[in-house]
């Protein structure tokens, strides 16, 4: 995907070398080719301790650097990407999140230029607007970004969408997000995509890391089917 000026689609480790996990960039091409089987699970949870290598295998699907990460092709199947950073405290803020998402998928070349139209429509143009977004970010996800891709045709591979270090800044005591939200409503960006991962299209695959300590997260994607190959600390649940 090309780099914009979007700090959360950048991450600490871009352009550092990779090694030792060429494993888990095959693995990780399986599940994408295999998400548009009817009866697979949407998405692939990367879990791992601190300093297992969860966000340097992110950053080499993204922004690859060794001879197996730029043979495999997982980059140009990325359809979009987001690394929370908790020294980066915009990276975790869920409007924030949601609208870049949203600039990402409307400039990038995988989808069919349809998307745009669908983003001009008056309907879904005014859910954009960032305080709409700050006061309802569920509903701009569903109408900018659910709702077009699911109208647009399957592209001929499927895609995919990475979102590093999804546990960052999440606080199990609270609820992860703010105090007093109604039911139902997201307050972080594991909230959103785990309250939403049964509505994404049957072509695009999402891809999480988190730690294997943080249970409230995990468990948010337990209704996923699992498999775990852990090998060097990283663990594939899918």
């Amino acid at each position: 995907i090309a780099q914009t000026e979007n700090p959360s689609k950048t991450d600490l480790l871009q352009g550092r070398r990779f090694y030792c996990r060429e494993w888990a960039l095959d693995k990780l091409q399986r599940c994408l080719d295999a998400r548009s089987t009817p009866g697979r699970p949407p998405g692939l949870l990367v879990m791992g301790g601190p300093g297992a290598g969860k966000t340097a295998l992110c950053t080499e699907v993204v922004y690859p650097t060794s001879e197996t990460g730029r043979a495999v092709g997982l980059a140009p199947r990325c359809l979009a990407c987001h690394f929370c950073q908790g020294e980066d405290q915009r990276s975790l803020v869920l409007w924030r999140f949601v609208l870049g998402l949203v600039e990402q998928l409307r400039t990038s070349p995988l989808l069919s230029p349809a998307y745009k139209e669908i983003l001009d429509t008056p309907s879904v143009s005014s859910t954009l607007e960032p305080l709409h977004c700050q006061r309802d970010p569920d509903d701009t996800f569903r109408r900018a970004v659910l709702g077009p891709l699911s109208e647009l045709p399957p592209p001929v591979q499927t895609l995919m969408m990475v979102v590093d270090s999804l546990d960052s800044g999440y606080r199990a005591e609270d609820g992860g997000g703010r105090a007093g939200e109604p039911p139902g409503k997201s307050s972080t960006i594991a909230e959103l995509l785990a309250n939403h991962q049964h509505l994404l299209p049957s072509w695009l695959l999402l891809v999480c890391s988190v730690r294997r300590q943080n249970k409230a997260v995990c468990k948010m994607f337990s209704g996923m089917r699992k498999t775990h190959s852990e090998h060097k600390g990283v663990v594939f649940p899918f």
